[in-house]
């Protein structure tokens, strides 16, 4: 809805508003916890602040991508890091199991064919190079905000974690934005001053911006990714994971029908069921060896 707005100044919005929201919560089980509790927080700093860089580049890469290619293929291939963390493994000679390897198999053919609709054209959505190397860059980003949220959620109470961390993000994302985007403080320095509303804070002086930006902070931010860090301590991991390989088939559905999106190819279409397939058995297949190994 803001095609216009470049994707390092978008995500950082995005980061800006869900940060504020956060907040709140934060300041509340701040007030809440135990001495020792918050000192530990202190001293988490480095590690919270590692994880928010990683956020930071999931989603800077990731609106890069949606902008520069289809819906689907975005969806499909910023959420396959479960095959990401597979190759990774082979390529580092680590324990791994038959179901894993062959999921990744079946994983890079579907992505493969995913490929072969590069320069097809669906609606408004032009399936390119660019767009989709962004989008798995992104998928490869949020490894390390993974595992650094798997190792503090263990202790660390849910605002307190995802607010320094999205905070971080949004002060990230907005130095990339006025270093490589020429983003100033309200407005493009571009066009002296005179660049619309592509400011740093450019969401506050804009409507349609507010609106859409709040959205994104409301929904997917807050209700979506903050929940899914909410529900890790109470769901299995496996049955989140798996629950996540689904909304690239939401996502892109949901675009088609309201309109913003065109319907995928049948390479995108088979290769897409592949990964999706791929993303769920290999989340099973680690969850299994996890399991046996304990």
């Amino acid at each position: 809805e803001l095609p216009d707005t470049p994707p390092f100044l978008l995500a950082s919005w995005r980061m800006q508003t869900t940060s504020i929201i956060l907040a709140f919560g934060a300041g509340y089980q701040g007030w809440n916890e135990t001495r020792e509790l918050l000192l530990r927080w202190l001293h988490s700093f480095p590690l919270l602040m590692i994880s928010g860089v990683c956020l930071a580049a999931h989603f800077g890469l990731w609106v890069w991508g949606l902008q520069n290619t289809s819906l689907p293929h975005s969806l499909l291939l910023v959420c396959c890091t479960p095959l990401l963390l597979s190759f990774g493994s082979l390529a580092l000679c680590l324990q791994i199991s038959a179901g894993e390897i062959a999921s990744s198999v079946l994983g890079a053919l579907g992505v493969a064919l995913m490929a072969a609709d590069v320069g097809q054209t669906r609606g408004d959505d032009a399936v390119t190079w660019f767009g989709d190397v962004m989008s798995l860059g992104a998928a490869a980003a949020i490894i390390g905000y993974m595992l650094i949220g798997h190792q503090l959620r263990q202790w660390m109470p849910l605002f307190l974690y995802v607010f320094p961390v999205t905070l971080t993000a949004a002060v990230v994302l907005a130095v990339a934005s006025a270093l490589v985007e020429d983003a100033g403080v309200l407005t493009d320095r571009t066009q002296g001053g005179q660049g619309g509303h592509a400011g740093i804070f450019g969401w506050t002086t804009d409507l349609r911006s507010f609106v859409v930006t709040a959205y994104l902070a409301l929904g997917p931010g807050l209700v979506g990714h903050t929940g899914y860090n909410g529900v890790l301590r109470h769901v299995s991991p496996l049955v989140v994971s798996l629950a996540l390989t689904l909304e690239p088939l939401f996502g892109s559905l949901l675009g088609w029908a309201l309109g913003v999106a065109g319907a995928p190819g049948w390479r995108t279409f088979v290769g897409g069921a592949a990964l999706v397939a791929a993303v769920g058995f290999v989340v099973v297949a680690s969850s299994r060896r996890a399991e046996k190994r304990v």
